[in-house]
């Protein structure tokens, strides 16, 4: 049986506060025939949201998988859809929730529309293991990672 999740999409949903967010516009390519935006693109939203808070907490993401130091690959995601966007709509992804363990983290992200602040969109959840790269062994999460995701001030 699988571990309870950190939090609920209803909680990322519905949460007043976070941790980090980053705004932008629907572009032409991230929607789909049906005008709206295709479903993957959540996920690459919730995820350039995460690489940009770890960046802006000091966190060398790019020289860290170069130099083999640390990686965390997901092992778990899963998304909510509750509204469409559509190609120009102003976006905010949002970073709501961290959750950080030992050897792994869960992240709940809010995708919401910029003009209308109580329309959410999406609710996206990931779940990363660290590991060390060489071994692909579960390795302790590295402090600059856990600072990023805990102490990085809001935005």
């Amino acid at each position: 049986m699988a571990p309870p999740m950190a939090f609920t999409h209803a909680e990322l949903r519905d949460a007043t506060d976070g941790l980090y967010t980053s705004e932008r516009a629907v572009r032409f390519q991230d929607v789909d025939a049906a005008g709206t935006v295709f479903f993957p693109r959540f996920f690459e939203y919730a995820s350039d949201a995460y690489i940009e808070l770890l960046a802006r907490g000091g966190c060398d993401l790019a020289g860290d998988i170069a130099a083999k130091r640390w990686a965390a690959p997901l092992v778990h995601a899963e998304a909510d859809f509750h509204a469409p966007l559509r190609f120009g709509d102003a976006l905010v992804a949002e970073v709501v929730r961290a959750r950080v363990g030992t050897t792994s983290y869960t992240l709940g992200f809010r995708v919401r529309a910029r003009v209308e602040t109580s329309r959410v969109c999406a609710t996206v959840i990931t779940v990363h293991v660290s590991i060390d790269p060489v071994t692909f062994k579960p390795a302790p999460v590295p402090d600059a990672v856990r600072r990023a995701l805990t102490e990085t001030s809001r935005s």
